[in-house]
């Protein structure tokens, strides 16, 4: 049994697998160590976890409950990340989120050669892979960013929680906003899969992310995976450990 450690940038997520199949996964509160023992006493078998992102408190708490424990803990930098033919002039920059959703969408759907991938968070990624291979892609601020950045570098807009809005035409300040990193964000979406499309029909175009879901009911003609990232560190975990 394996554990997949995601340290994003604004959440920690654990997820538990047996295999393939995601049986657990929670979004972790540093303060709440008690949540992190009582996963480890719920999936007595984890012995093997792949740790993904910086964070010294995490490394501190994992390595305190499985010291007396036959546990493997591999860190992202350590390991092979060969599984995919890779196109890419930094490899050692390229984040573990951007390889690993590419890893899932080649190995969960491989009735496509080509996918494009886009991970809505707290930044929005796109991941072209072409005739299996990794090519690159683009990143570009998400929903929280740009509500933060129009408070942050103006004088007068304020702080905003995002809602998603009801209308294109905003008649209030507040709804102007919203609609305006919404309505962007899904213009942005939208003209990048018609570029992608228009230049490879046969592509599969995938959405993930936490922030995924709230385009869900807008973007038409793709595949929603929530669970994409962890499916695809889980796989690429399972390439390392059998090797």
């Amino acid at each position: 049994m394996r554990l997949i450690v995601d340290i994003g940038n604004t959440n920690i997520k654990l997820g538990v697998f047996k295999n393939t199949k995601l049986l657990k996964k929670l979004r972790y509160n540093l303060l709440k160590e008690d949540e992190l023992i009582s996963l480890f006493v719920k999936f007595p078998t984890i012995n093997k976890i792949l740790f993904c992102g910086k964070n010294n408190k995490l490394k501190t708490q994992i390595n305190n409950i499985i010291k007396h424990k036959d546990v493997q803990l591999i860190y992202w930098k350590n390991i092979n990340k060969n599984m995919i033919n890779i196109e890419y002039n930094e490899l050692n920059n390229l984040g573990f989120d951007r390889l690993g959703v590419s890893i899932g969408a080649k190995f969960l759907y491989p009735n496509y050669d080509n996918h494009l991938i886009i991970d809505i968070g707290s930044c929005i990624t796109y991941d072209l892979i072409l005739n299996d291979c990794y090519k690159g892609g683009q990143i570009s601020p998400g929903i929280n960013l740009r509500l933060k950045s129009l408070t942050t570098f103006t004088t007068s807009l304020p702080n905003l929680q995002f809602s998603e809005p009801k209308n294109l035409l905003g008649n209030t300040t507040i709804s102007s906003i919203q609609s305006g990193v919404f309505f962007g964000i899904f213009d942005e979406i939208s003209s990048r899969i018609a570029f992608y499309k228009n230049r490879t029909p046969e592509i599969n175009v995938i959405l993930t992310g936490g922030d995924s879901l709230h385009f869900k009911k807008t973007i038409k003609n793709v595949v929603f995976d929530d669970n994409l990232l962890m499916k695809g560190l889980n796989l690429l975990l399972d390439y390392n450990v059998k090797k």
